[in-house]
């Protein structure tokens, strides 16, 4: 067992205020504004946000580059996504950096550990972790060789869930397309 802060440097996104100024956001940035929102609507991988950074917004974000591995701290707490382009994120989200451990052994760790966070929340309360809480906790690191089997194992599982969930919405297309024509 490890401190996720020993097997990744983890960092605190930070926003630009007030966050309602337009003078943060531009319409033709490819740098995306990271938010519980666009992280909820997606599934392991982030490939497009509501909002982009100006460069003034940027410069007062936390930025991160494409493919790295972060995770929200408030609202939804705990969902590990990996950025597929370059984005910002706000302090509602952290970022795991400089790993010294498997990337997708990690996210699927995080992936299992999300309800877990919950238990940092008082009853009745919006639970928020911070970057100490998130690099204390602790996680189960066995060697290199295993984390790269296991995360291989659980890739492949999600490849299969991938593919069955796109037969499934073909077929129910198909359905609603036959209904139609039955029907006329």
């Amino acid at each position: 067992m490890k401190r996720l802060g020993d097997v990744a440097e983890i960092k605190r996104g930070a926003s630009p205020r007030p966050i309602t100024s337009p003078k943060w956001f531009s319409s033709k940035s490819n740098v995306g504004w990271v938010r519980i929102s666009d992280v909820t609507k997606s599934e392991k991988y982030l490939e497009k946000t509501e909002q982009y950074l100006s460069d003034e917004g940027i410069s007062k974000s936390r930025f991160v580059q494409k493919n790295n591995l972060i995770m929200s701290i408030c609202a939804t707490i705990g969902k590990p996504i990996y950025t597929k382009f370059d984005v910002c994120i706000h302090d509602g989200f952290v970022v795991f950096q400089n790993l010294q451990i498997n990337k997708e052994y990690l996210y699927y760790y995080l992936d299992f550990f999300q309800l877990n966070w919950y238990r940092y929340g008082q009853p009745g309360t919006q639970v928020n972790l911070n970057s100490e809480i998130v690099s204390n906790e602790t996680i189960l690191v066995p060697s290199f060789e295993e984390q790269t089997h296991i995360a291989n194992f659980l890739s492949l599982i999600d490849e299969k869930l991938v593919m069955e969930k796109k037969l499934s919405e073909d077929y129910e297309k198909q359905k609603i397309y036959l209904l139609q024509n039955l029907f006329k």
